[in-house]
């Protein structure tokens, strides 16, 4: 069964000989050999405003440098997140554009005004948790 991949390059160094560069390449090309869909978001190829507050990510729209990221984490079934650990955790580029690109109306929506918790936009999380 062929799958949808997107495999998201973490690493704000563009440097091709970066060793997360070549995993990435490399696990790309073994889901491609076996069949699957994959798409590729490098990071380092991009240019992006951080969010700085609430009401631009609760109202904002996704930057148009992000705009084919965003839709591309939508059509996936699969992401592949490769990343070095900086100071423990993800490089502050990887957080900036999860930031970004996980909004309100991309990734999850708020609950009416009834209550609730808020709920996945993400077809293949409402079928694996509902």
């Amino acid at each position: 069964m062929s799958r949808r991949i997107l495999i998201v390059v973490g690493h704000p160094d563009p440097s091709p000989d970066r060793l997360c560069r070549g995993l990435a390449n490399a696990y790309g090309e073994g889901a491609e050999k076996a069949r699957h869909a994959v798409r590729r978001v490098d990071l380092a190829a991009l240019d992006f405003p951080m969010l700085r507050t609430m009401q631009d990510f609760e109202h904002g729209a996704v930057p148009d440098e992000l705009k084919d990221a965003a839709e591309a984490i939508v059509w996936a079934e699969y992401i592949v997140f490769v990343f070095p650990l900086w100071l423990g955790t993800m490089p502050a580029m990887l957080k900036a554009f999860l930031e970004q690109v996980m909004r309100p109306g991309t990734a999850f929506a708020y609950p009416d005004k009834s209550g609730g918790f808020t709920r996945t936009l993400f077809a293949a999380a409402r079928r694996a948790w509902w």
